[in-house]
């Protein structure tokens, strides 16, 4: 039998057995499935659908290149009623970042814009809180993460994108760095967005378009957006955030200001175009989006992370390959580049509890492509947010009962030991742990609106609990005073 026909007959094979069985609701779109027969699919299926049950994910799509061919693309599960296949557009998040690179990159190579030059050389208006120190930071620093502007800014600023990348950037005069530019590594969504201005008035365009002319097109990247209003068959998924550990759909607030920085729309289709581009010094289809030389520097390894990884211009470099993940409040997504294959990986899932979960998927389908061993997990995810849920709810209880005792009468004598012990359990676990907690939230958690948007339910609880159990600490420690001093009187 020839050697394509067997491959036919064994994917047939395939399919019709894991539709048999079912495998936990999890839906393939074969129909739409592409392979070159150079991979062992049932194996990536084999895991992929383990993952999916396991984590519990809506759905997803994969995307696999080798050199210049795409070999695989496949849509698993469901979005928005219907099953995922690979021209269903997710949000990227942070691999949007690659694409603003590139895109500032290209005027580089036209002579447009010199990484040296400050910012302040294309946007003039430019201003931060110190004037001195917006002169200095330039194009390199903003792509290298370098420009000293911090991540907790760069996580706020997620929440307010229901305005316009220009006013987004004008309400930045009033930011201080935490570093001075170019000392430090800093991850900053802050950094892209300013350079999807950047692109903006350089060109005389706007980022939308910008991307649509130059990256989209001749990539023929025909299900991307820069924008969900263009969607006008309504085919991008829908997200689902995970609340309290349950999946719920949820709609995407307004990110019209964060684009560059984290909410491009794409396909895994379309994602494989855009890796055998990245993959073959910018070629695709005969076709050159960026020089060899160009797209080399965006891949050389700039300003160290930690853990033998360094930030390039859109991309993390480490022993792995050239990566980039991202994530928004509903979706997620990774890129994997090694020199040999290029794997991307979108989910119309979030789980900011479970990140180092949907980061190991793709690392396992690396192995896979190469033949190495890989052992699929059996752990359930799902254990953490038992654990966190419960210690929740015993604070709760706490707040209920510290609430109840307040204004429950006392009829029994307490002894002084008891009540020095009471008055400690006040101070430390009902008044200065949380108001530790409350004073620190930036730093423990990150900005509350951040938090909140990625972690709803336990986000929000993390706030709140503190600061009622500040709130009977205060009114606990009010009423033992007053019983002092009553006691004192009546004395």
């Amino acid at each position: 039998m020839p050697k394509k026909q067997f491959i036919i007959i064994k994917m047939l094979v395939i399919t019709i057995l894991l539709l048999m069985t079912n495998i936990s609701g999890v839906v393939f779109a074969n129909e739409d499935e592409s392979t070159n027969g150079n991979l062992d699919i049932s194996d990536i299926d084999e895991f992929m659908t383990n993952e999916i049950e396991r984590l519990d994910l809506p759905g997803a799509s994969l995307a696999i290149v080798k050199g210049d061919q795409v070999e695989y693309l496949q849509g698993y599960g469901f979005a928005n009623g219907t099953n995922i296949t690979p021209q269903t557009p997710i949000v990227i998040g942070s691999v949007t970042k690659s694409f603003t690179a590139l895109a500032i990159m290209q005027l580089v190579e036209q002579g447009k814009i010199r990484l040296e030059d400050p910012v302040q050389s294309y946007i003039p208006w430019f201003q931060i809180a110190d004037k001195e120190e917006s002169k200095k930071i330039t194009i390199q620093h903003l792509l290298n993460q370098t420009s000293g502007f911090s991540t907790y800014d760069g996580q706020v600023a997620i929440s307010q994108g229901d305005q316009t990348l220009k006013e987004h950037i004008q309400s930045l005069v009033n930011i201080e760095l935490t570093y001075p530019v170019g000392e430090q590594y800093q991850y900053s969504n802050l950094n892209y967005s300013i350079l999807g201005l950047v692109v903006e008035e350089v060109t005389n365009t706007s980022y939308k378009d910008y991307i649509n002319k130059y990256i989209f097109k001749p990539l023929e990247m025909s299900n991307s957006f820069t924008d969900p209003k263009d969607d006008i068959n309504n085919i991008i998924a829908n997200g689902y955030q995970t609340i309290f550990g349950i999946k719920v759909p949820t709609e995407q607030l307004n990110h019209e200001g964060n684009v560059p920085s984290g909410y491009i729309i794409s396909s895994a289709e379309d994602m494989a175009n855009y890796m055998i581009a990245q993959l073959n010094q910018g070629e695709f289809k005969g076709n050159s989006i960026l020089s060899s030389n160009a797209m080399n520097t965006m891949h050389h390894p700039s300003s160290f992370t930690g853990n033998d990884t360094y930030y390039a211009m859109g991309w993390e470099v480490n022993n792995e390959g050239i990566s980039h993940n991202g994530w928004t409040e509903n979706t997620y997504s990774k890129v994997l580049l090694d020199g040999e294959y290029g794997i991307s990986l979108q989910i119309n899932s979030m789980d900011y509890f479970n990140l180092n979960e949907y980061d190991a998927i793709v690392s396992g389908i690396n192995k896979l492509v190469h033949n190495e061993d890989l052992s699929i997990s059996d752990s359930n995810p799902f254990m953490k947010y038992i654990i966190i849920d419960l210690i929740l709810l015993a604070f709760i209880a706490l707040i209920v009962w510290s609430s109840y005792r307040i204004f429950k009468p006392k009829n029994r004598k307490v002894t002084t030991l008891r009540k020095i012990l009471n008055r400690l359990i006040i101070l430390v676990f009902i008044w200065l742990l949380p108001l530790i907690i409350l004073i620190g939230f930036p730093k423990l958690f990150g900005p509350l609106s951040t938090v909140t948007l990625f972690a709803p339910g336990i986000g929000h609880l993390l706030f709140l609990i503190p600061l009622f159990l500040l709130i009977v600490g205060v009114v606990k420690l009010g009423k033992v005073t007053l019983t002092l001093k009553k006691n004192t009187l009546d004395a």
